[in-house]
């Protein structure tokens, strides 16, 4: 639009100007000056008047109007007032549309938008403006998914116990595309107009999204904490035997609850991991269990008790087995000090804890220490001569010699002579051969044992074995062995007629009636060895002998025979009707011998031989045997009669056995 001004001196051109279009009426929406030029569009014009004062110009509808001064001002009076208002209205429509048309085409930009929303955090990670795949990159990245670092749930029992759980521990992850989608989604959920109201507000504020995530971990790993410090504490409380580690039992003076329940304790942990996932710190809690006011120091001493009877397990050492030849296995014990335990309760404050150690017994011998010793050690032997040369007596001192050898006699068990060697009978193997009866020596089956269970005794006298049985013969016998023994009191010549100081040391056996025993009363096995070479027999015993320190024991033993009296035997005379009339033979089962009286010790000495103690073990009298001397009575006649050729046993003093009390000469044994 082209504006005209006036000159200075009021004066028009002239020549005005011409529009080369045709000047046209008032036409409705264009203002047009009276020389029909464009008027301003606003109404005012810059042209200055005569006395330089803006003139306003109006629209004018009507040349003649345009003359009356009155109806213009009019006029222009009213454009001036609703002008502008209809501009304003006219510009803000114009605003609203375009800002209606930009809300729409934007909402059509945010409903086709591929992207995450601006000032978007996932769980603490800035996602803002990514494709959803470019989302799931990035958490992996910055290792969201493997983010268990600093997370852990810790639950305190009332006794100061506890147990935590890490995220590692429980093998925590998250899901990184699980969170892609949660903040993908975010502000896609709605009607149009809000989606898009709520990416207009990402534009200006940050927006956080926590848990998008659904954490996976192992609930196993919890039941097994939760499980296992539940029972302990419920031991605390005398609701279980024993704590875990075997080492120590705690109780709690008036504690005042009840036992903790598992499920409880386990849904604690759970939530408070939870917790600590959601908010990704540690976190600790305490589990209270109900109270129980009917909890009272004596109802803990009671079950104290029982845990007591519970707990308390002998040690068990290792034995000998007869029948497999080996020694048991053994074990440990266990136990504690329950009147210690009952008084530091008594003594102790209400909810103070008291440690009570659970001591470990050790076995007395273990099982390899046992077979280490078993047999180790030669406890006593004993050697015997068979004298006369007769080759019955020989063969039954054989025979019975190794019916015992190689028994073994387990810790508290005995040995019987006869039940080991058996009845003595031609079907058995054994022969005939001397034997005592009444007084005399003749011949019976099984005559020789004797001197296999004397020399047994006479072994068995030499350790600290206990005698159960022992018969002495009633009549000295003479194979016992010559030895250095002892001290024998009285005349000492009288050492010499009686064969020995050992001679007291026999033991008459016969079936049915006198038996040989003795008890194993150490905690070692025996075992008998019996030999027998050329007419020699010799029994050994090997068993253990330990000290306090369990080491040889080499002490020994020594047995000494007092002789207090000694008794004269005396002659006798006998009809013998089977030799010639005047004959005098003296009879070889009877030849005579001293009677004794005589007393027996056992003494201990010490390695270096300090006499340890002196324990007596018998009185026996042995009687006196007379002398028979054997008259005959035949008549002789000119023929003689035929003689018998059939061997018949040599007689040897000393063979065979006798019983009975002092004084008796009855009864028989297996001499």
């Amino acid at each position: 639009m082209k504006l005209v001004s006036k000159s200075s001196d009021n004066r028009r051109p002239s020549n005005p100007p011409r529009s080369n279009a045709p000047v046209r009426g008032p036409t409705l929406g264009r203002n047009v000056t009276p020389d029909g030029r464009p008027a301003p569009s606003q109404g005012y014009s810059t042209t200055p008047n005569s006395n330089n004062v803006p003139q306003s110009v109006g629209i004018i509808k009507n040349p003649i109007q345009a003359k009356n001064s009155n109806t213009k001002k009019s006029t222009t009076r009213t454009i001036k007032k609703n002008t502008p208002v209809k501009a304003i209205l006219i510009t803000l429509m114009i605003i609203v549309i375009l800002a209606a048309s930009s809300f729409i085409v934007l909402g059509f930009y945010v409903d086709s938008l591929d992207t995450i929303f601006p000032n978007v955090w996932a769980d603490g990670v800035n996602v803002s403006g990514m494709t959803l795949q470019d989302a799931v990159a990035h958490l992996i990245y910055v290792g969201y998914e493997d983010n268990a670092e600093g997370i852990s749930a810790t639950v305190i029992f009332p006794d100061n116990t506890s147990f935590s759980i890490t995220g590692n521990d429980v093998g925590l992850s998250f899901n990184a595309m699980e969170a892609a989608l949660a903040a993908f989604a975010f502000g896609r959920d709605d009607t149009f107009f809000r989606n898009e109201i709520q990416y207009i507000r990402s534009l200006f504020e940050r927006t956080e999204l926590n848990d998008l995530s659904t954490p996976v971990y192992d609930d196993s790993f919890i039941r097994l904490l939760a499980a296992e410090y539940t029972e302990r504490f419920n031991t605390t409380l005398f609701n279980s035997s024993l704590v875990p580690n075997n080492e120590y039992i705690t109780i709690i003076r008036g504690s005042g609850l009840h036992p903790a329940i598992e499920e409880n304790v386990h849904s604690l942990a759970i939530n408070t991991l939870r917790q600590a996932i959601s908010t990704h710190d540690n976190i600790t809690v305490r589990y209270s269990p109900e109270e129980n006011a009917g909890d009272s120091i004596e109802a803990q001493i009671y079950e104290l008790q029982l845990l007591f009877d519970e707990i308390h397990d002998d040690a068990i050492s290792a034995q000998w087995d007869v029948d497999t030849l080996s020694a048991t296995t053994s074990s440990n014990g266990r136990t504690f000090d329950l009147e210690q335990a009952i008084s530091s309760l008594r003594n102790a404050a209400n909810g103070q804890r008291i440690i009570v150690e659970i001591e470990t017994l050790e076995p007395e011998y273990t099982k390899e220490f046992f077979e280490s010793v078993i047999f180790a050690h030669k406890l006593s032997d004993s050697t015997t001569r068979e004298a006369s040369g007769n080759s019955n007596r020989l063969g039954n001192i054989q025979l019975a010699a190794n019916k015992i050898n190689g028994t073994v006699i387990n810790p508290g068990n005995e040995f019987s002579f006869n039940e080991i060697v058996g009845r003595r009978t031609v079907a058995a193997g054994f022969r005939a051969a001397n034997t005592i009866r009444n007084g005399i020596f003749e011949p019976g089956i099984g005559g020789g044992i004797c001197q296999v269970s004397s020399t047994l005794h006479d072994a068995v006298l030499h350790t600290s074995l206990e005698v159960v049985e022992r018969t002495p013969h009633g009549l000295r016998i003479a194979y016992m062995p010559v030895g250095d023994e002892g001290t024998v009191l009285g005349n000492a010549d009288d050492v010499a007629a009686v064969g020995g100081r050992r001679f007291a040391n026999d033991a008459m056996v016969n079936w049915g009636t006198n038996d040989y025993r003795f008890k194993n009363n150490t905690d070692f096995p025996i075992k008998i060895v019996a030999t027998v070479s050329g007419r020699n027999l010799t029994i050994e015993l090997w068993g253990t002998r330990l000290n306090e320190n369990n080491e040889e024991d080499k002490s020994y033993f020594v047995v000494e025979t007092v002789i207090l009296e000694r008794f004269q035997s005396g002659t006798t005379e006998q009809l013998a009707d089977w030799l010639p009339e005047g004959t005098r033979e003296v009879h070889e089962g009877a030849k005579g011998q001293f009677g004794y009286r005589v007393e027996t010790f056992k003494l201990h000495f010490s390695e270096d031989g300090e006499l340890l103690s002196r324990t007596e073990i018998s009185r026996r009298r042995y009687n006196a045997q007379s002398q028979i001397i054997l008259i005959g009575t035949a008549p002789i006649v000119e023929a003689p009669p035929p003689v018998d050729t059939t061997p018949q046993p040599t007689p040897d003093p000393g063979d065979g056995g006798e019983g009975g009390d002092d004084g008796d000469s009855g009864g028989a044994g297996d001499g």
